[in-house]
């Protein structure tokens, strides 16, 4: 079984690759088996492979701060790289993916429901996917197309060396990639007869570290 994995050179992509080592993984990113820049839109669009089961959208980017001092430059990376570029991979493989009775995975944010103040366009993003992940389930049901969105909290990756905070280092204070990799396994090992469309993750307390 081929799975598309994005964003796998580190953290949660990592993670995932090791995780699902029974499996034929083709990884998408900067350096990974397919070399693409998820914020050229022109090279997304060319990602297209042959006899897909599944695809897991884990790429991502964030950059925080007062809205009116984001970089224009840095709304259209996040735009880019959080949501147009996992509709596009997903339009050019569903063929495939129906075909094969497959999957989809995509990974969001718990900043994602509810007002993100300092994150106002990574939210949006990330909202965005949420709704696409919703509707594109109910078109693709009926072909047993599985699609799930993973809504993790804060992460021990280097996700935040964009912001100006970071989890703690503290055991409950956050969650590992690799928790987020075996629940991932979990999905694809479901039961047919269901669907798991959208899980929250959280550590259980919150604790932070600001580091501007």
């Amino acid at each position: 079984m081929k799975i598309i994995l994005t964003g796998a050179s580190s953290g949660i992509g990592k993670a995932i690759k090791e995780e699902l080592k029974e499996f034929e993984i083709i990884t998408i990113c900067r350096n990974c088996d397919i070399k693409v820049d998820f914020n050229d839109i022109e090279e997304v669009k060319k990602i297209k492979t042959k006899d897909i089961k599944g695809i897991i959208h884990n790429a991502g980017v964030g950059y925080f701060g007062q809205f009116e001092d984001i970089k224009i430059e840095y709304i259209q990376q996040m735009i880019n790289v959080n949501f147009l570029a996992p509709m596009i991979i997903t339009k050019n493989h569903l063929k495939e993916i129906k075909k094969n009775s497959g999957f989809i995975i995509n990974i969001s944010s718990t900043s994602s429901r509810s007002p993100a103040k300092f994150g106002v366009v990574y939210s949006a993003t990330k909202a965005a996917i949420n709704q696409f992940s919703r509707s594109l389930f109910e078109e693709v049901r009926k072909k047993r197309v599985k699609v799930c969105t993973i809504l993790p909290d804060l992460t021990l990756t280097n996700f935040h060396k964009n912001t100006f905070f970071k989890p703690s280092s503290e055991k409950l204070a956050h969650i590992k990639p690799t928790d987020i990799a075996k629940i991932i396994k979990d999905i694809i090992y479901s039961p047919s007869n269901i669907v798991i469309n959208e899980i929250v993750i959280k550590p259980q307390i919150f604790k932070i570290k600001k580091t501007k």
